[in-house]
């Protein structure tokens, strides 16, 4: 079960990925020692999935973000395999889930242009045998984005199951 110091460092390592037992410990405020041992536990336990780079989209020529939602010809399994290949090849989809309601699917994209953009929905996603339509929402603005969890609701989680 995570105790208060777990919680914390979780909390921090969302903010700062990057961040070493040294700095975590003044930050905690329990020994270098004691902090790289339970941030190596949280690691072991997989409460810590991986640690990434936020990246400047607009730096690095990528102009446009969309959600695509969709709604797909077939659910049997060979479909949904085959779509699951097929995203996964497209490294303009940032994310992609499956929904309960109207929509079977969710992507959200980036790319360069509107060009590129037009280009990805209508040959490599409409152009997919799996897929039966699509809904595309071009993003304005980032209101709000971030990969943070809330840990308020870390107590009610059983590790063991996920329940």
């Amino acid at each position: 079960m995570l105790d208060r110091f777990d919680l914390k460092i979780l909390a921090i390592l969302q903010e700062k990925g990057d961040i070493g037992p040294v700095e975590m410990s003044q930050a905690v405020h329990l020994s270098a020692s004691q902090c790289s041992r339970r941030m190596q536990q949280l690691r072991k336990a997989g409460y810590i999935r991986g640690v990434h780079a936020a990246l400047d989209a607009g730096r690095l020529g990528v102009g446009i973000s969309a959600y695509i939602l969709l709604t797909m010809n077939s659910h049997g399994i060979a479909a949904a395999e085959a779509f699951r290949a097929r995203v996964l090849e497209l490294d303009e989809v940032l994310e992609c889930q499956k929904l309960t309601g109207e929509a079977d699917m969710i992507l959200k994209v980036a790319t360069r242009d509107l060009a590129s953009f037009n280009h990805l929905l209508t040959r490599q996603i409409l152009g997919s045998p799996e897929v039966a339509t699509a809904r595309s929402s071009i993003i304005l603005e980032d209101v709000k984005s971030t990969t943070a969890l809330p840990l308020r609701f870390a107590g009610a989680v059983n590790p063991a199951d996920g329940t």
